[in-house]
């Protein structure tokens, strides 16, 4: 997620309609009332929702195809027949909204979890590719290559430090798509990140930096954004640009040494030690003030190839765009750090899902996130209404599954319900591993193992499916690689700081090390 300037506060509208508004907080007009209609437009790649006129989301849904293949070839192009989940998009016409829906500090974001992977954009296309202000210089800075740099290295690189993965975005923020789609520059200047660098780096050398050394940045403190220290984490993403970049062009064979390290599971310190440890010594400073001071950003060209074209497009009726921003304000309430705010895009979020599930009791985006808040006696209701009202649609399949865990003598009809949600889509992650974890739960590790690993394919991300996976290979005897996964799921989960889950995972990797968990394979068989 790249921190911007972004400010305003929530447009609360207080309307009344007969149809299809209700009294309460709103961050835009709805179409009942005259306001835009929204669109949904589906690729093979994306699900775009917006409120942008049709012609500038097919613009848009064009830019996001072209700049998934750009970056892709530009810096992993064996991963460009890679198979990957698919990315939900929303992107609002207006920034305006955008700014009173989310904290100041964003001026976009990648949200990934279980179930999803999504990017959260504003303005129109042709706002996206925003110049420096540099008149000698045609770099520019996308928020849109930012966000999806995050969701395709996830792909590539089995294992992130912050520096890493924020300076690989950063990096990428920056890259140029020519007019026709068929070329892009790599490597361009981000004049934001230098004039940080030049200013830090320059009283380090002078004595003046109190403290603050590249190492911070190596080194990311988590909580800065929770402790809102804006300036210090735009010098750890400045830091990480500059990093990524010397890298790139002064280290490229360390570095891919350094990636192919952290690929094959070694953990970023001892990588850095074994690849980089110049990177581990005060010297660090000196090389990257002389870099950023000398100025020379070496940018390259590469050839985009050609992306489909097609795509299905629909109007949003209003019950779907309620649920819509329900998500949107509920994302916002996930992003903030502090009250009122956080409240008050709760408040947002529960007055548009009532209004979506007032205008279609059977809205599949709002029995979904009905299912999220209801009491486990409720569960098993909405579920089925799901299923019945959508049996075409893997959501409702895998949340019939998700919401019999709790029902008794219910274990087949589990199997049967992610089953037949992995047979309507192939690529839904969050279905495949749900059915892995249950095979585990029954002692049938060789049937959860495929679908673990496939779960860990379409999700990188995700700690649950490298559970799963760990736990599956467990039960098969593989137990060395049982450990290396469990540690991946461990490290992201530390990263997010989730407590409760960082205790679960140590615990498990205890019993791995100790043959609880896993007794070994032997020899031939």
């Amino acid at each position: 997620m790249r921190h911007g300037l972004a400010m305003g506060a929530l447009l609360a509208l207080l309307s009344t309609t007969q149809m299809a508004c209700v009294v309460g907080p709103r961050f835009t007009t709805c179409p009942g009332e005259g306001g835009r209609p929204w669109v949904r437009l589906d690729s093979d790649h994306y699900t775009l929702h917006t409120d942008l006129p049709a012609e500038e989301a097919r613009d848009a849904m064009r830019r996001l195809e072209r700049t998934r293949s750009a970056i892709l070839v530009a810096m992993w192009p064996h991963a460009m027949g890679q198979q990957m989940t698919k990315v939900d998009v929303y992107v609002l016409q207006s920034p305006r909204e955008f700014e009173g829906l989310y904290p100041r500090r964003v001026r976009a974001f990648f949200h990934r979890s279980d179930n999803e992977a999504l990017i959260v954009l504003s303005g129109r296309p042709g706002t996206w590719d925003q110049t420096f202000f540099k008149a000698f210089s045609n770099s520019t800075s996308s928020p849109l290559n930012h966000e999806l740099a995050h969701y395709l290295s996830a792909y590539t690189l089995a294992r992130q430090p912050r520096w890493l993965s924020e300076g690989l975005a950063e990096y990428l923020e920056t890259l140029r798509l020519s007019e026709d789609g068929q070329s892009a520059v790599i490597g361009g200047p981000h004049h934001v990140a230098i004039a940080n660098m030049r200013s830090y780096l320059d009283a380090v050398q002078r004595g003046f930096s109190r403290g603050w050394t590249m190492q911070r940045v190596l080194h990311w403190d988590r909580t800065l954004e929770a402790r809102e220290q804006d300036k210090d984490v735009g010098a750890n993403y400045s830091g990480s640009w500059l990093l990524v970049h010397w890298l790139v062009n002064e280290r490229a064979q360390s570095f891919a040494e350094y990636l192919a390290l952290l690929n094959r599971g070694v953990t970023p310190d001892e990588a850095l030690t074994q690849a980089l440890p110049e990177l581990k010594t005060p010297r660090l400073d000196a090389f990257l003030y002389e870099y950023v001071r000398n100025g020379h950003f070496r940018e390259r060209t590469v050839s985009v190839p050609p992306v489909g074209s097609g795509f299905v497009e629909e109007v949003l009726d209003d019950a779907q765009v309620h649920a819509v921003r329900s998500k949107l304000a509920a994302l916002g309430a996930a992003l903030a750090h502090r009250e009122p705010f956080i409240s008050n895009r709760q408040k947002v979020a529960r007055t548009e899902l009532d209004e979506a599930l007032r205008l279609n009791p059977t809205g599949l985006l709002a029995l979904s996130a009905k299912l999220r808040g209801a009491p486990e006696e409720e569960r098993v209701l909405i579920a089925r209404a799901a299923v019945e009202a959508h049996p075409t649609e893997t959501e409702a399949w895998r949340m019939l599954g998700s919401a019999l865990r709790q029902a008794p003598d219910a274990e087949e009809e589990r199997v049967a319900a992610y089953r037949e949600a992995l047979r309507l889509d192939p690529r839904s992650a969050s279905a495949a591993r749900e059915l892995a974890w249950l095979f585990v739960t029954q002692g049938r590790a060789e049937e959860a193992l495929p679908l673990a690993r496939w779960a860990v394919t379409l999700a990188p991300w995700s700690p649950n499916a490298l559970d799963t996976l760990a736990m599956a290979l467990a039960g098969s005897g593989a137990c060395e690689e049982a450990l290396q996964t469990e540690q991946r799921a461990l490290e992201i989960v530390e990263e997010e700081g989730a407590s409760e889950l960082v205790r679960m995972l140590q615990q498990r990797i205890i019993e791995l090390e100790d043959g609880t968990l896993c007794a070994r394979t032997p020899p031939g068989t």
